[in-house]
């Protein structure tokens, strides 16, 4: 006993975890929920991830920034909002697409937290309040899913009440909980609890990509153990609008309306804006490979890819003139290699690796500097 007390004190003092604020997650006025202000989060990746250690720093509004001295500039030319694939806790600051494009020379600034969806990006965008910018929303098809508790259709449903609590605990009593929370034994306790083995059979024909968009059929093959899965929204929406079930008409109705408040607000600003649908690692085959399968909520076998174009289509033909990326059709050119598995998507976290901040920081900054031109161009006197 008193050895493996002298153990456990010996990785206290040795686990990062332990650098943690003893709060990360806050509740605002402004927002439902988002980091904390003024806290350092510490995430370890898994072993099939990496198993790196991340330092997230944020400032006085729960925004990410790259260490406690970092500013954002006060007048960002281009602002990016979204959800954990900006928030990005797996990869350090520098790594993610943001990070590269401040290091590129851009003047930038992004502001993301995990499980947001289009009424938070929106709220994000009020809460910044930048004038005569470029606002870049990313979109995650778990905005809409409407069996997805963080999802428009879901809050809406549910009408939580914005209220601040930015209380940070302290005191000896605090200090216990954490270090037992990061201990050897609760991971021992973890480890010895048995798990939920409920596991839905991953289907490995490909029946939910772009090629099959317009057979309904697999839909109906599945029983209610996958009907009832997180996994069975992305299946309905790699289909046309006409297969979809009424609720997930809904779902997406509800999702069209609040993006269409969103380009209200961002007009109101004088900015542009430009929406990016972010597509799942399942869209691709061999990413995310352990997210994606032998679990409650998920069943896409390795080689398949479940497409979520339908769902981009519906969205961006119904908002005339905003420009509107298929982030899908991209990496499909981005992402043409063989052995690839797990390059791009992380294999148990499923957001996005270094790799895919860098390419499409690539991407990003090709765009920004043809902006920046066309608009330096626009300034200059016409010459005869």
């Amino acid at each position: 006993m008193c050895l493996w007390i002298f153990i456990e004190i010996i990785f206290f003092f040795f686990n990062p975890l332990n650098d943690e604020s003893y709060r990360i997650q806050c509740n605002y006025d402004w927002i439902l929920y988002n980091y904390c202000p003024d806290v350092v989060d510490v995430k370890i990746n898994t072993k099939d991830d990496g198993g790196k250690v991340v330092y997230t720093y944020t400032n006085s509004i729960g925004q990410r920034v790259k260490d406690r001295s970092f500013l954002f500039s006060s007048k960002p030319q281009n602002v990016f909002i979204g959800d954990s694939f900006l928030q990005a806790d797996e990869v350090n600051f520098d790594e993610t697409f943001y990070g590269r494009l401040i290091a590129l020379g851009h003047d930038v600034s992004a502001l993301g937290y995990s499980s947001w969806n289009i009424i938070e990006y929106r709220e994000a965008i009020e809460k910044l309040g930048y004038f005569d910018t470029h606002y870049h929303v990313f979109l995650m098809p778990n905005d809409i899913t409407p069996a997805y508790k963080r999802s428009v259709y879901y809050e809406r449903k549910t009408s939580p009440i914005r209220k601040i609590d930015t209380t940070m605990p302290s005191g000896f009593k605090t200090m216990l909980s954490k270090a037992y929370k990061n201990s050897l034994t609760k991971r021992l306790v973890s480890y010895m609890t048995p798990q939920n083995s409920n596991n839905l059979k991953p289907i490995e024909a490909k029946l939910f990509d772009l090629e099959h968009v317009e057979d309904c059929e697999p839909l109906s093959t599945l029983d209610d153990a996958y009907r009832n899965s997180l996994g069975y929204d992305y299946a309905v929406y790699s289909k046309n609008y006409s297969c979809w079930p009424e609720l997930h008409k809904e779902a997406a109705k509800q999702a069209l309306r609040e993006i269409q408040l969103l380009v209200e607000k961002v007009s109101s600003l004088n900015s542009k804006l430009t929406i990016y649908m972010i597509p799942a690692g399942w869209s691709f085959s061999n990413q995310n490979t352990n997210g994606r399968k032998n679990n409650r909520h998920y069943f896409f076998g390795d080689e398949s890819n479940v497409t979520a174009e339908p769902l981009t289509k519906y969205l961006a033909s119904n908002l005339q003139g905003i420009e509107f990326v298929s982030l899908e059709l991209l990496m499909s050119e981005w992402f043409d290699c063989i052995e690839c598995e797990n390059n791009f998507y992380f294999a148990d976290d499923g957001h996005w690796t270094p790799e895919t901040h860098r390419i499409v920081a690539g991407y990003l900054s090709k765009k920004l500097e043809l902006a920046e031109k066309s608009s330096t161009d626009s300034l200059l006197p016409f010459k005869h």
